[in-house]
């Protein structure tokens, strides 16, 4: 009887494995075809992309495009939708559009340049938010305690220049030069910082600074008449407003062999009138 029961046994447990073994097998195909399913899903999703650029320029034209090129590089072409749009230089237009981006609950904003930036750090916590073309962050969003990363929801990338250099290549190639003049826009936070930290290097190098800030595009041309008029070499930083202006205004500084200082590239091509156009790079 006993070993009966046992052979019983023995061919009760022979019995139940192989249904055990097709169970197991069942849950990892199932397995398998969730994972399957959901990779599929997220091949196929397609990001929401705002981007809010100041105004249209070169510099900040192939800012975005390189951002585009690269995120569909990484996501492809047909994964990634861009809601592109230019606040014209008005940072209340950056307002309504980063405002647009929330509302439509976009994955991620390219905040191109500073207004959009610190639009979009007023407007989201949530939404990714990526800057570029913004000197100083710190400066931008008016943080006191800069340890060199934004935080939260916001990071990005730098254009600052190497301030002191530009000081010291000025000095190098105009050492007679008296006085230096440092036009820029005063609605620009990140163009002030640039002025603030190269005004105390060119001080050092022996020149006399004076500061020519015009508001926005419609007082430029006086503006800057003026610092030709009362300047031995004027630098214009990486300014916006200064660099979306040329095109207006083309008879810049087109005194014979003026010195005139670039601190972005796409300056370069909007004044090929004036006789004297250095970049500093």
């Amino acid at each position: 009887m006993m070993a009966a029961a046992m052979t019983m046994g023995l061919a009760a447990c022979g019995a139940t494995a192989p249904t055990d073994t097709a169970a197991s097998t069942a849950d990892a195909a199932s397995t398998a075809d969730t994972a399957s399913s959901t990779e599929a899903a997220a091949d196929s999703k397609v990001y929401r992309v705002g981007i809010c650029q100041l105004v249209q320029h070169e510099a900040l034209d192939a800012a975005t495009q390189g951002f585009k090129d690269a995120l569909c590089g990484g996501c492809g072409r047909g994964n990634v939708k861009f809601d592109e749009q230019n606040a014209s230089g008005d940072s209340a237009n950056c307002a309504t559009i980063v405002n647009g981006f929330v509302s439509s609950n976009v994955d991620l904003i390219l905040a191109n340049a500073t207004a959009p930036l610190q639009a979009a750090a007023q407007a989201t916590a949530d939404i990714p938010v990526l800057g570029t073309s913004v000197t100083d962050y710190a400066t931008a969003l008016d943080i006191s305690d800069w340890t060199g990363t934004v935080g939260g929801n916001i990071s990005g990338t730098s254009d600052l220049a190497p301030l002191d250099q530009q000081a010291a290549m000025i000095q190098e190639l105009f050492p007679d030069a008296k006085t230096v003049g440092l036009l820029y826009c005063s609605a620009e936070p990140n163009s002030v910082y640039q002025c603030d930290v190269i005004e105390g290097y060119l001080t050092q190098e022996g020149y006399t600074v004076a500061r020519y800030a015009f508001t926005d595009t419609n007082d430029v041309t006086s503006v800057a008449q003026t610092a030709a008029d009362n300047s031995d070499v004027i630098y214009i930083p990486t300014d916006n407003t200064a660099a979306s202006t040329p095109r207006q205004s083309p008879m810049w500084f087109c005194r014979p062999r003026f010195p005139l200082w670039l601190a972005r590239r796409g300056h370069l091509q909007r004044l090929r009138r004036c006789h004297a156009v250095h970049q500093l790079l």
